[in-house]
């Protein structure tokens, strides 16, 4: 008997969601593995940055030879002005979620994102409503199970490892770091979306962030540790002036790809972070601890660090607004 097709077009945000919503559906999977596969055609824009993904740009899972791998590639492989034209607005993946519509055996399922509706992966009924289908495409964002997740959160983290080229230039980067201080803290400083985000709830300084550094110094985590500080707006190193910290190489101040600001965060013993799934996935990756930045006149300690930083990220009362 064939496998029944969810093909996953769009629903949430960038790298971090998607990781995110990714990891649900394969967890899904996995559970029902002679009955269903997915394709994640929102996950398509990343693939390459990722070992097992840039193997199988389809995204298909079980992983399989797919014709429509050749597709993926040719897309990844067009000028980056008209992949972000392609991606603006989810135009593509909307075409693509239509011909759940319009072709015989398959059908469409799309949530109201607005009006709070989800799907339960563990619940049968979604198993037995793609069952009939050949392929059901399906969009939305708040699809999981969090429970899944937690019961395969190691064979997870194997399919989600950078792919070569990243992973080598992070590890160089952090073996240099560690060679002179031997304890990495990584550091998201996010801000440009994050002055509307909640109402700007989660927007922090660059003197919040500075003061954090010092508490964390107090701490005394390790003897000499460094602070690798991965940012989405430039910083002003006078602000930073005197705390042992380095730029990733992905941070504004250093002008890399956004991508080596992950990988770095992934290779770091710690990471400090506002409610983010950029952090909490790469936190993920990594198997690093995650310490919660929750109000900007937070006074941090050890008892705030979450060891299994995905899942109890979308467990904490805080952290779970980003991650879901």
């Amino acid at each position: 008997m064939s496998r029944a097709t969810v093909l996953y077009t769009h629903g949430g945000g960038r790298l971090g969601n998607q990781l995110v919503r990714f990891a649900h559906w394969i967890a899904w999977t996995r559970q029902h593995l002679d009955e269903v596969e997915v394709l994640d055609f929102a996950f398509w824009p990343y693939a390459a940055l990722f070992a097992a993904w840039a193997e199988s740009p389809a995204c298909v899972y079980p992983a399989r030879p797919s014709r429509i791998a050749r597709v993926a590639r040719l897309i990844n492989e067009l000028p980056p002005r008209l992949r972000t034209r392609m991606q603006a607005g989810h135009r593509v993946a909307r075409w693509v979620h239509q011909l759940g519509r319009r072709i015989p055996g398959w059908q469409a399922i799309e949530l109201d994102d607005a009006a709070g509706e989800s799907i339960d992966l563990d619940d049968p009924r979604f198993l037995e409503s793609v069952r009939p289908y050949t392929v059901s495409t399906c969009a939305g964002w708040k699809i999981a199970s969090w429970r899944l997740v937690e019961a395969c959160e190691p064979e997870l983290r194997d399919l989600f490892r950078p792919a070569a080229p990243w992973l080598e230039r992070g590890r160089q980067f952090i073996e240099t770091v560690r060679r002179r201080h031997g304890f990495a803290i990584g550091m998201l400083i996010r801000q440009t979306d994050y002055r509307k985000w909640w109402d700007g709830r989660f927007y922090y300084s660059t003197k919040d962030y500075a003061r954090w550094i010092g508490q964390l110094l107090e701490l005394r985590l390790h003897s000499n540790p460094a602070f690798i500080i991965a940012c989405d707006e430039r910083q002003d190193p006078e602000a930073l002036a005197g705390l042992p910290y380095y730029f990733a190489p992905g941070a504004v101040n250093e002008g890399g790809h956004w991508y080596e600001s992950f990988v770095a965060l992934s290779l770091c013993d710690l990471i400090v972070s506002a409610p983010s799934t950029f952090s909490a996935a790469a936190a993920f990756v990594g198997n690093v601890p995650l310490l919660p930045l929750t109000v900007s006149d937070q006074s941090l300690c050890v008892e705030e660090i979450l060891p299994r930083a995905l899942i109890q990220a979308a467990r904490h009362p805080v952290f779970s607004l980003a991650v879901k």
